[in-house]
């Protein structure tokens, strides 16, 4: 009965008016997540940083980041810029930061950047078949993850996936689920896409079967100033 009403009510519309529909939808919720490509050679500098402690058992001991972690995965390694390692990465973070927040805050708060000191903390996932990340937050301003490796089955294990596939996938949870409103956004893994959130963005990992190395690097971004400003620390 709704629904008849409804389309009459439509058809009715279209008969009296032969003018376009002029309207704006407005997006006032939720977090904004930046996507972009990190250049190949950064990525190779990350992939032989991380090859090199990974290998390398006592120096995977020494760097092991998993106590700060919710992950359930085979390591979890900090990384430092210590000798210029990955010089280029926390520069390019930096950059798309600074980015993201001009397409984020008001005008007002724009002419505050300069003020904004950041520190960044790096650590990189090795995953292997089982391993997975349970839902969780970051402790920080911005986070962020950028796919460094991806085993060589993955896209055969994906295919099989008849319906909602998220083997291997990062998935961003944003609400309750609701009419109208998507409340989910899942990520399937490429090298080298980078994705960047708020810290407070509940997400998670699923496991995946495939045999090889899902590796990924995520990052914290801690913003400090000298006093508030309004949606970056107050």
């Amino acid at each position: 009965m709704v629904e008849q009403t409804i389309t009459n009510q439509v058809s009715e519309i279209k008969q009296s008016t032969k003018q376009k529909l002029q309207y704006d939808i407005y997006q006032p919720f939720g977090a904004s997540i930046l996507k972009i490509k990190m250049p190949q050679e950064l990525v190779d500098l990350l992939n032989k940083q991380a090859d090199e402690i990974l290998n390398d058992e006592k120096l995977s001991k020494e760097k092991d980041w998993s106590h700060n972690l919710a992950g359930n995965v085979k390591k979890e390694i900090f990384i430092d810029n210590a000798n210029n390692k990955i010089d280029g990465v926390p520069q390019f973070l930096l950059k798309i930061s600074h980015e993201y927040i001009k397409s984020i805050l008001d005008e007002d708060i724009k002419k505050e950047l300069g003020q904004i000191k950041v520190s960044i903390t790096i650590w990189v996932v090795s995953q292997y078949a089982g391993d997975f990340n349970p839902m969780h937050i970051h402790s920080s301003n911005l986070s962020g993850v950028v796919f460094l490796k991806i085993p060589s089955g993955f896209e055969e294990e994906y295919k099989k996936e008849d319906h909602h596939p998220t083997v291997g996938c990062l998935e961003f949870l944003g609400s309750l689920p609701n009419d109208f409103s998507r409340h989910n956004y899942i990520v399937k893994p490429e090298v080298g896409d980078l994705y960047l959130f708020p810290s407070w963005l509940t997400h998670q990992v699923y496991p995946f079967r495939s045999k090889g190395e899902r590796r990924s690097m995520s990052f914290n971004m801690n913003f400090k100033l000298d006093k508030l400003l309004s949606g970056v620390n107050a």
